[in-house]
């Protein structure tokens, strides 16, 4: 299969320069293949997180690089939306999801913000609750 998600020595400062820098990523080396399922495993404050934004340009690396689909992605920053729209975040704690009054809505919530509306987004939350065996309600 092909590497679609790749990371080349990518490391991560928080608070860079000040009394409060702290490394949380050092030099990582990370591929990810197409159709894989992949999962993170470590201690709190071990980086996984800070990995993980980096995956959809969420956070922009101190070094090194993220390539999706061979190419890193801060290297023509005005596509990150792209790359945001096929690289999802699923939250660790529920407390910080979104919350609506209906599993519908809250499914709906990200493919709105995508531009997609009507039929076309009904179909996607009715085809990803049938894939998960959730009630729409």
């Amino acid at each position: 299969m092909a590497v679609i998600l790749e990371c080349k020595n990518l490391s991560h400062t928080y608070s860079a320069k000040t009394p409060f820098e702290f490394e949380a990523l050092d030099q990582i080396n990370l591929a990810i293949e197409e159709g894989s399922c992949v999962g993170l495993m470590g201690h709190t404050g071990s980086g996984k997180s800070t990995l993980i934004r980096h995956f959809n340009g969420l956070l922009k690396p101190t070094g090194g690089q993220v390539l999706f689909e061979g190419r890193d992605i801060w290297e023509k920053p005005k596509e990150i939306r792209r790359i945001r729209f096929s690289v999802g975040i699923v939250f660790q704690y529920p407390e910080y999801q979104l919350f609506e009054e209906t599993v519908y809505k809250d499914i709906a919530f990200g493919p709105s913000n995508m531009g997609i509306s009507g039929e076309e987004l009904d179909r996607r939350v009715r085809k990803a609750t049938e894939q998960v065996g959730l009630d729409e309600s």
